[in-house]
């Protein structure tokens, strides 16, 4: 709020009260209901911006539940309706309205099936699930899946049963296109009226490189570890680093992206409301310029800025989601994502190049 943390750090932050929020939640759901706890192990797996560990000021927190019995030849109806019992009472608890005001809504809508499946389920059954029947948004919100409250060693368990499927999701027919149309999908359900001041999901804002970052990550991490971060910043590094995106594109897309989070925290402490909308009138405008440490014309500094910066993000998001390359190389098996030296010279050799030698070298210093 005092501008002395940067953002990353302030929405790693947020998260970590969260999480603590979620464990103290899930205690008392449980000392209220002993028989409950002890009938079922339930683990809390965090989605989402909480589960990425950049969460905002004012945001659900997203879950999704994982349960099982307490004994091992105990009856798996009865744990799950425990565990959904304590799973409920858990979600009351962070999102009851009392005097002191709410703590933080939680929404278990990203579980399998929506609101219209079962609020627990097994770890067979969420396998069984992403195996037949989830479709490719539901992997690409994998990304993000990080255990934080309950039975740590199930919730440890449902990652490590869970990521191979996730970077196998590249593989599936049409993944590419299915993503991007996805993105063309959420822009264009945005009100006509409010495209322009859409903060998170309008063009150039922060699905553009968030949608971005996740599709290079589910073609490319298949076969480089390095780049199976849940926190965008880091990803977007990590995607760098591994040249995956020129260093000076990652470098615009960062400077872009911790702006926009800037400006979306600041939107949403002011009378402390979800939303991601830019104000329409110059006082609004004005004061948001304002607390972004604009002072000299508040709200032509910041319509420059916004413009800059959604600008920077709408190019780069075209150039990086729109590569010709990303579906040829996300139907390659994982042994070939990576080639190797000779076989690197050989592409080479077909695409022409005089002196395949000399041209590898300079591919390798960039």
């Amino acid at each position: 709020v005092c501008g002395t943390t940067g953002i990353a750090e302030t929405a790693a932050e947020l998260a970590d009260l969260a999480t603590a929020t979620l464990r103290a939640a899930l205690r008392i759901a449980g000392e209220e209901a002993p028989e409950d706890a002890a009938r079922c192990r339930l683990a809390v797996i965090a989605m989402g911006k909480c589960g990425g560990h950049e969460l905002n000021y004012v945001s659900d927190v997203d879950v999704i539940f994982v349960g099982e019995s307490a004994e091992e030849d105990g009856d798996e109806t009865e744990a799950l309706r425990a565990a959904t019992r304590l799973a409920a009472r858990m979600m009351r608890i962070c999102s009851e309205t009392t005097v002191e005001g709410s703590i933080w809504p939680v929404d278990a809508n990203l579980r399998p099936e929506g609101r219209n499946g079962p609020l627990v389920r097994t770890l067979s059954s969420h396998l069984a699930y992403y195996q037949r029947w989830a479709k490719t948004w539901e992997f690409q919100a994998l990304l993000k899946a990080r255990p934080v409250a309950g039975d740590a060693r199930l919730g440890a368990a449902y990652v490590e049963a869970l990521s191979p499927l996730v970077w196998q999701a590249a593989e599936r027919d049409n993944f590419v296109a299915d993503v991007q149309k996805m993105r063309r999908r959420v822009v264009a359900n945005i009100p006509v009226a409010e495209v322009e001041r859409e903060l998170k999901l309008g063009p150039g804002g922060l699905r553009d490189v968030e949608f971005a970052v996740q599709l290079l990550q589910l073609v490319h991490g298949r076969a480089d570890p390095s780049l199976r971060s849940g926190t965008t910043l880091d990803a977007l590094q990590a995607l760098a680093a591994g040249g995956y995106v020129g260093r000076a594109d990652a470098g615009r897309l960062d400077e872009a992206y911790r702006f926009l989070r800037f400006m979306e925290h600041r939107i949403q402490l002011y009378r402390l409301r979800r939303t991601h909308l830019l104000p329409e009138d110059d006082a609004g405008l004005r004061r948001l310029g304002r607390s972004l440490g604009l002072r000299a014309d508040p709200v032509a500094e910041l319509t420059r800025e916004w413009k800059r910066h959604t600008g920077v993000v709408r190019r780069l998001h075209e150039k990086l989601f729109y590569r010709p390359l990303l579906d040829a190389v996300a139907q390659l098996a994982p042994g070939e994502a990576r080639l190797s030296t000779e076989a690197a010279r050989e592409r080479l050799v077909a695409l022409g190049y005089a002196d395949p030698a000399a041209a590898l070298r300079h591919l390798e210093a960039l």
